[in-house]
């Protein structure tokens, strides 16, 4: 479910630098294992975020301590 209440804006990791081995790609970009973001806070990639019907990011499926870095790549913050 797609939040109507709640901007996808606060869901998104920003300035995260790319860490570690490359694990895929995604619309022809790299998808880095890791990411370290500007407070050097680290997060392990688990997967894509999901969208709804009319292409929204559904924020509403993202567990507690996951963020989304652009495009559509949903990280975990790493223990």
């Amino acid at each position: 479910m797609v939040s109507r209440n709640i901007p996808h804006e606060y869901f998104l990791l920003d300035a995260a630098k790319a860490d570690g081995p490359v694990v895929g790609h995604l619309r022809g970009k790299p998808i880095s294992a890791v990411v370290i973001d500007r407070n050097g806070g680290c997060y392990r990639f688990v997967g894509v975020a999901a969208r709804d019907g009319r292409g929204r990011l559904d924020v509403m499926s993202l567990k507690q301590g996951e963020w989304i870095l652009a495009p559509d790549l949903v990280y975990a913050e790493a223990a």
